[in-house]
């Protein structure tokens, strides 16, 4: 019998560590999810402050020229995503919705995303 209570001992000694190493990688991963996610939001959160901040000085004339140029630059790519983006809509034979703006089929009555009857 010593041998084979060694055996078990032996295995409840490897499967310990096992579970304890599983543990940590574990934790670790959680780890690293958690860091990633945190880095997400705050990347967002830096989008939305930008956001803020371009439409609080867009429209002033006394802002830094380096600010300005950037928010004329920004203003420039919205305008020419707006054009690709009816552009793609025409193609596909949409047009964007009056109330939501999104992209419906040319013969529809309705908006399928709000509902808004359309022209």
């Amino acid at each position: 019998m010593g041998f084979l209570e060694d055996a078990v001992g032996k295995t409840k000694e490897v499967f310990d560590i096992a579970c304890k190493k599983t543990d940590e990688i574990l934790t670790l991963e959680k780890q690293k999810f958690t860091l990633a996610s945190l880095k997400s939001k705050r990347e967002k959160d830096f989008a939305a402050l930008g956001r803020i901040y371009f439409e609080l000085v867009k429209d002033d004339e006394d802002a830094d020229e380096d600010v300005l140029n950037l928010v004329d630059e920004i203003c420039d790519k919205s305008q020419e995503i707006e054009l690709l983006e009816a552009e793609i809509r025409y193609a596909k034979y949409q047009r964007a919705c009056h109330e939501c703006g999104s992209s419906v089929d040319a013969n529809s009555a309705f908006c399928n995303k709000c509902g808004a009857k359309l022209d």
